[in-house]
């Protein structure tokens, strides 16, 4: 079996559209779970939209952030990219626990 193959610029082309795409799919949640904040004032609903902030703007740190600063070598920016991500990952999973621990308290 051949594997398929794709030339480079396709493959960077692709990348590129993905992630634009989950970019948008993502502030498009974060914003929807903001709304939902303004709507309820319930504190966890805005950790839920900090980290789904936090989660999707990542890639475009990622592809915006060497041509926005270009002093700044990719490592830096996967790094930055990472913490941002985790930390997202945490307010959302801080977001979705805390009923439960005000419940039990």
């Amino acid at each position: 079996m051949i594997p398929l193959q794709v030339s480079p610029s396709l493959q960077s082309q692709i990348a590129f559209v993905l992630t634009i795409t989950s970019t948008l799919l993502g502030l498009a949640v974060g914003y929807l779970a903001l709304r939902g904040y303004w709507q309820s004032r319930r504190r966890p609903m805005l950790f839920i939209a900090v980290g789904f902030f936090l989660v999707f703007w990542t890639p475009v740190l990622l592809v915006a952030g060497p041509y926005l600063v270009p002093l700044v070598g990719p490592f830096v920016y996967g790094m930055l990219g990472e913490i941002s991500q985790i930390a997202g990952l945490l307010c959302i999973l801080y977001g979705l626990r805390m009923p439960y621990l005000q419940r039990n308290s």
